[in-house]
C-alpha cells in the first residue's frame, strides 16, 4: 500500500507556510574563495532550496569535495494518489484520530494528511505528538475539498528522532471518518507504522489519542517525513601544496587540471598573506535552520471511552468503539476472596484459583449452587495474619465521601512537579503518604504504594507500551471542582481500596490483568461529546474484583454506564455488593468468559435511562441483586424489587 512521494525541489510548501528557500551560506563563502585564489574562468553559484550546484565555465573542472552535498528527499506512508476504499464510520461526536509511527532515519516531520470522508464537515487540526503524548506541532487545514487526501504544512518542520515512536493526528469535531479493519503496517522509505496499535483515537476536544481497536484499525492519517542522504562521489579528494609557495602563483595538483593562466586579468594583484583555512572541506550536514528549539510540555492525555451517548438508540455505539480490550491473568490478590457470594467449595487459598470454582460444571442453571442463601450480604472478611490497611476505616453501609478518600486531619506535604503537569515515580518500592500533587501522578516503577494523599489530576501507570503495579488507599483523586474529561485511576496491576473518586469523566480504567477496586467511592461529571463511565473495560484482561463501592452517575448528561464491561477479552470478573445509580443501563456485563460473578449489588430505582441492566446473562452466576431507593446519604432506605438478569 505504501509509495514514497517524490522529493519536493525547491518549491514552497503547499498551504503557503514558512518554509523559505534557503542557501548554505558557509559553502557558498568557501566555492567563492577557492574562486579567488586560483585563477580559473568565472563560475556559476546556484541554489536550489536546500542545495547548492557549481556550474563551471568551460575551462573549469571543479573538484570533488568528500561527500556530495545531502539530498533532500520527502515521503508519507501512503501515496496521495491512493484512493481509500474504507467504510465510512459517522459517530457525530467529537474524536481525535490517528497513527503511531517511527522512522529509521533522523529526519523532520513536515506536516499532516488525512483521508477526509464524504459528507465530513467543519474545520479540521493536524497535530504531531510524542510518546508521551506532548503535543510538538499543531496546524489547520486550509482550502480543503468535499472529500479525499487533505495535506497542511506545519509552520517549521519538527525534527525526528531514529527509532522513537511518534503518533500524527486530526481531530474532527463532525465526527464522520473512514476507517479500515484489520489493517496491515506500511513502509515507505525510512518511514513505517508501528507493528501494534498503529491506528489510535479518543474522544472529546483535540487531546493525545491513546486508544486503539482490538481489530486493528487504520484511520488513513499520514506524516510529511523529510530526511537526507549522504552521497559518497566516485572521484578522489583533491589535494594541494602549501599556498603561498615560491611559485609565482598557487599551484594546484588536480583541480583545475588544465594549467591555470599567467595571472588573474581581474583579481587583485596582491598576493594572500595566508594559507586559506577553510578549502576545501566537507559539505556540511545540511540540517535544517528553521527547526523548532522549544517544544510544547503538554502532558499525555488519556481520552474518554468511545461509546454512545445517551441521546443514541442503546444498541448502536461508535465505531471505535470498537472497544479495545486484552485482559491478562488473574494472580490472587493478598486479600482473601470475599465471602459475598456463596460456593461449595472454601475460600480459595493462594494456591487455590482466586474465583470461587463449583465442585462440576452446573448442569441446569449458570450459577454455582450455594450450600445455603445468605440473609445478607457480608463485608469482606479480613485476613487474620494482615493488619488492616492505615486508615483504619469502614463504612457502615455503602462508601460514601465520608468514609473514603483522604483521612480527616491529616497533613498533606505538596510534591513538586517533575515532568511537565505530573508528578512521575521512577524508583521500584516507592511509598508516598501523606503527600499532595497539583497535577497527575504518573507510576513508571513497580509495586509503588500511595496512601492518605491528594492527587488533583489522574493516577496513570501507563508508560508507553508497559504498565507497572501499584496499590492506592484513602486517597482522593481529582480537582475540587469542574470536570476531568480523564480516568481518575488506571491502567492495570492496581488494587484500589477507600479511594474517593471525584470530578471525572471516568473513575478507574481497568486495561489489563489483575486488578481490585473495593470500599471506594465515584461520582462522575461529564465534559460534552464525553462518554463517562464508572468502570470502563478497554482491552482488560484476568481477574477483574470490582467489590463494594459506591458508583454515582446521576445528573451526568454525557454517559454511558456506572459499570461498564464489555470487553471480549475479558477473563474472570467479579463485580459484588456495589451501589450503582445512573448510566444508559446502570451495570453493563458481556461479551466476557470464565467465573462471571454478578451478586448483592443495589441499583437506584429508576436512575437508568434504559433500563437496569444489559448483560449476557447465560454466561454469569447471578444471584441477589436487586433495585433500591436510596436517601440522599447514600443508605438505602427501601427495597424496590429484586433484579432480574436481562439481555
Amino acid at each position: 500500500m505504501a509509495s514514497t512521494h517524490p522529493p519536493r525541489r525547491g518549491g514552497e510548501p503547499q498551504d503557503g507556510s514558512s518554509h523559505r528557500r534557503r542557501t548554505r551560506p558557509g559553502l557558498v563563502a568557501a566555492l567563492v574563495v577557492a574562486l579567488v585564489g586560483v585563477t580559473v574562468p568565472v563560475a556559476w553559484v546556484v541554489t536550489r532550496g536546500d542545495e547548492v550546484t557549481i556550474t563551471p565555465a568551460a575551462a573549469a573542472k571543479p573538484a570533488a569535495a568528500e561527500e556530495e552535498p545531502e539530498q533532500p528527499q520527502e515521503t508519507s506512508l501512503w501515496s496521495s494518489e491512493e484512493r481509500v476504499k474504507a467504510p465510512t464510520h459517522a459517530d457525530r461526536a467529537p474524536v481525535e484520530l490517528g497513527t503511531r509511527f517511527t522512522a529509521a532515519k533522523d529526519g523532520a516531520a513536515t506536516g499532516v494528511r488525512f483521508y477526509k470522508a464524504p459528507g465530513e464537515k467543519g474545520q479540521h487540526t493536524g497535530s504531531l505528538w510524542d510518546a508521551r503524548g506532548r503535543r510538538l506541532a499543531k496546524v489547520t487545514f486550509p482550502d480543503e475539498t468535499a472529500s479525499g487526501w487533505q495535506e497542511a504544512r506545519f509552520s517549521s518542520p519538527v525534527q525526528l528522532e531514529a527509532g522513537q515512536v511518534y503518533t500524527v493526528s486530526y481531530h474532527s469535531a463532525h465526527g464522520t471518518y473512514v476507517g479500515s479493519q484489520g489493517a496491515g503496517s506500511a513502509t515507505s522509505g525510512p518511514l513505517s507504522t508501528t507493528s501494534r496499535n498503529a491506528g489510535v483515537f479518543g474522544y472529546g476536544g483535540s487531546a493525545f489519542p491513546r486508544k486503539s481497536n482490538p481489530k486493528g484499525y487504520n484511520y488513513w492519517v499520514d506524516v510529511i517525513f523529510r530526511w537526507h542522504e549522504h552521497r559518497r562521489p566516485t572521484t578522489p579528494r583533491p589535494t594541494y601544496t602549501r599556498w603561498p609557495t615560491a611559485t609565482p602563483t598557487p599551484t594546484w595538483t588536480r583541480w583545475p587540471t588544465e594549467e591555470p593562466t599567467s595571472g588573474p586579468t581581474n583579481w587583485p594583484t596582491r598576493r594572500p598573506t595566508h594559507r586559506p583555512t577553510h578549502w576545501p572541506t566537507s559539505v556540511p550536514t545540511n540540517v535544517p535552520t528553521d527547526l523548532p528549539t522549544d517544544l510544547p510540555t503538554d502532558l499525555p492525555t488519556y481520552e474518554p471511552s468511545p461509546t454512545a451517548t445517551v441521546t443514541r438508540t442503546p444498541t448502536t455505539r461508535p465505531t471505535p468503539t470498537h472497544r479495545p480490550t486484552n485482559w491478562p491473568t488473574w494472580k490472587p490478590t493478598p486479600r482473601p476472596t470475599p465471602t459475598h457470594w456463596p460456593t461449595s467449595e472454601p475460600t480459595p487459598t493462594r494456591s487455590q484459583t482466586p474465583l470461587p470454582t463449583p465442585t462440576k460444571s452446573p448442569t441446569g442453571t449458570a450459577e454455582p449452587t450455594p450450600t445455603k442463601t445468605p440473609t445478607k450480604s457480608p463485608e469482606p472478611t479480613p485476613e487474620p495474619t494482615k493488619p488492616q490497611e492505615p486508615g483504619g476505616r469502614s463504612c457502615d453501609g455503602f462508601p460514601t465521601p465520608d468514609c473514603t478518600g483522604v483521612p480527616p486531619g491529616t497533613k498533606l506535604t505538596t510534591k513538586a512537579l517533575n515532568e511537565g503537569r505530573s508528578y512521575r515515580v521512577t524508583t521500584a518500592g516507592t511509598e508516598l503518604n501523606g503527600v499532595h500533587i497539583a497535577g497527575d501522578l504518573l507510576i513508571t516503577a513497580n509495586n509503588v504504594v500511595v496512601r492518605n494523599s491528594q492527587i488533583d489530576g489522574m493516577v496513570i501507570n501507563e508508560f508507553g507500551p508497559n504498565t507497572y503495579s501499584f496499590k492506592i488507599y484513602d486517597s482522593t483523586v481529582g480537582p475540587a471542582s469542574g470536570c476531568n474529561t480523564l480516568p481518575g485511576v488506571g491502567e492495570s496491576k492496581f488494587t484500589a481500596e477507600r479511594v474517593l473518586v471525584r470530578n471525572h469523566g471516568d473513575g478507574f480504567r481497568a486495561s489489563g490483568d489483575n486488578i481490585v477496586i473495593r470500599d471506594s467511592f465515584v461520582r462522575l461529571c461529564s465534559n460534552p461529546g464525553d462518554h463517562s463511565d464508572g468502570i470502563q473495560t478497554y482491552k482488560t484482561g484476568k481477574g477483574l474484583v470490582l467489590d463494594h463501592n459506591t458508583i454515582d452517575q446521576r445528573n451526568v448528561k454525557d454517559i454511558t454506564a456506572p459499570i461498564f464491561l464489555t470487553d471480549p477479552q475479558i477473563v474472570d470478573a467479579v463485580v459484588t455488593n456495589n451501589l450503582v445509580m445512573g448510566g444508559t443501563y446502570s451495570i453493563q456485563l458481556k461479551n466476557a468468559r470464565g467465573t462471571l460473578i454478578v451478586q448483592g449489588n443495589q441499583i437506584v430505582d429508576k436512575s437508568w435511562a434504559y433500563g437496569p441492566v444489559e448483560a449476557d446473562c447465560d454466561k454469569i452466576a447471578w444471584k441477589n441483586n436487586s433495585i433500591v431507593t436510596i436517601d440522599k446519604d447514600y443508605n438505602v432506605t427501601s427495597v424496590v424489587k429484586a433484579l432480574p438478569c436481562a439481555k
